[in-house]
Parts: C-alpha cells; structure tokens; sequence
C-alpha cells in the first residue's frame, strides 16, 4: 500500500514527565520500531531475537529515509523534545523487593536464610532522574495515519515504565506545512540538532549540536552494526537560553 510522507508534529502529552538515561531524548523511530517487533513478536519463534542477528533487518517504520552522500542512512524522525524545557531534573525513587514464598514456589531448594541485605536478593531503593514536563514533541517525515494507528498502542514511554513513569494521556499526529523536510528529520523545534546523523547530513548549515561520538543510527540502537562515528544532539541539559 502506498504511503503519502509529509512533515509531521507527534506530541504526547504526559501525566508526570519521562525518565531516560541519554542527554537526548528518546527516539521517536525506536518508539515505532519497538512497537511493530511487539505485534510481530507472537507470530515468530520464541527463541527469535534482533540484538542476536549479526545483521538485524530493518523494519517497516511509516516513515521517510534520510539517505546521505556518505555515512549510513536514518529514518526520518527526531528525539523528544520537553514541553516546556525544564530548568532541573526530579529525583524520584524504584524499589525492589524479593517475594520470598514466590521464590519457594520457583527453586527446588531453599537457603536458611535469603539475605536482603547483600547478594543478587537483595533489597534496592535505587534513585531514578526525571525530566519534568507535560508533554514532548518529535519532528517527522512520516505517514500520519499510519503514524496515528502505531502510536494508540503505546501507554507509556521512558525508564520504569511499570512503576509508573512516562505515562501518556494522549497522542496527537500534525501534518505541518511550515517545516522543512530537513528540519522535520533532524532538528529540535528550537533548532539545535535533535537525533544522532553523519556529519554529511549538516554540510551546508550551521546547526549547533553536541559534537561527535559513537552511537547508535536506527533501531534496534544498542546493536553492533548500528554503531558509527556520527554528529551528537545537542543535549536538553544545556542552558539553550545563555547568551
């Protein structure tokens, strides 16, 4: 079935802000990808993994390619952007606790004692960083129906999501007619690099980002084979408004 691509804003609007490891956010072609694996997932063997594949396929995303002269190609799509940028990040707290009668239920033999004060049981109340905001945005190059239809079956985004966090009220998909292809597949709304690209992606422009490392291109990120030398968002954490 064909496929009509146009410059899109994708917003969802948050209960309590997200929770994310990187100094970007979260990747709106990962969100995606990560949906299709799950609705594929029933269908394949049980032992079928992505991250084992030397070479894991490509998944059909509804949306546009980003195909530099050189470099490897990324969809065409951003990281999430917080509405509105906040000044500080929220500590909130997970905790995990070992169900000692399901561990009875679970081993063949049990110790006198199963300490919750060292080893693999024990006991955690671990620190978790949250960007407070009511809602994040994304740029995209994409399908908006068929964007519409993948995103209604995601509750909830970020770290720790069964202990609460990144919960999503609402979808919202845009068409919107004022934004560059360029800058519906790389940028953030204040103009600063928004998503891990070659370097041939910015010749010509004066984007400011977050220098250059070694990251992942296009799901599934963590994988060897996604792994390249790219120019680097330009992190939330810096003070866009200084000077």
């Amino acid at each position: 079935m064909s496929r009509r691509f146009a410059p899109l804003v994708v917003r969802a609007e948050l209960a309590a802000g997200i929770a994310h490891a990187a100094p970007w956010g979260i990747a709106l072609d990962g969100l995606l990808a990560a949906e299709v694996w799950s609705r594929l997932k029933p269908s394949l063997p049980p032992d079928v993994s992505a991250l084992d594949a030397d070479d894991p396929p490509d998944l059909d995303l509804p949306l546009a390619r980003c195909t530099p002269e050189s470099g490897p190609w990324h969809w065409a799509a951003t990281c999430a952007y917080p509405d509105p940028m906040p000044s500080r990040l929220d500590v909130h707290t997970w905790t995990g606790r070992v169900d000692h009668r399901q561990l009875e239920l679970a081993a063949a033999s049990m110790p006198a004692v199963v300490s919750s004060r060292q080893g693999r049981y024990r006991s955690r109340l671990m620190p978790l960083l949250v960007l407070p905001c009511t809602a994040v945005t994304w740029y995209a190059v994409g399908d908006a129906d068929a964007l519409r239809e993948l995103l209604s079956g995601i509750a909830a985004i970020g770290k720790k999501r069964s202990q609460g966090e990144g919960h999503v009220l609402s979808w919202t998909v845009d068409e919107a007619p004022g934004l560059t292809t360029f800058a519906a597949a790389h940028l953030n709304p204040d103009n600063t690099l928004s998503r891990p690209c070659p370097a041939a992606c910015l010749d010509g422009t004066h984007t400011p980002d977050g220098g250059t490392g070694r990251a992942g291109v296009r799901p599934p990120y963590m994988h060897r084979s996604r792994q390249h030398l790219l120019r680097l968002p330009a992190p939330l954490t810096t003070d866009r408004d200084a000077g």
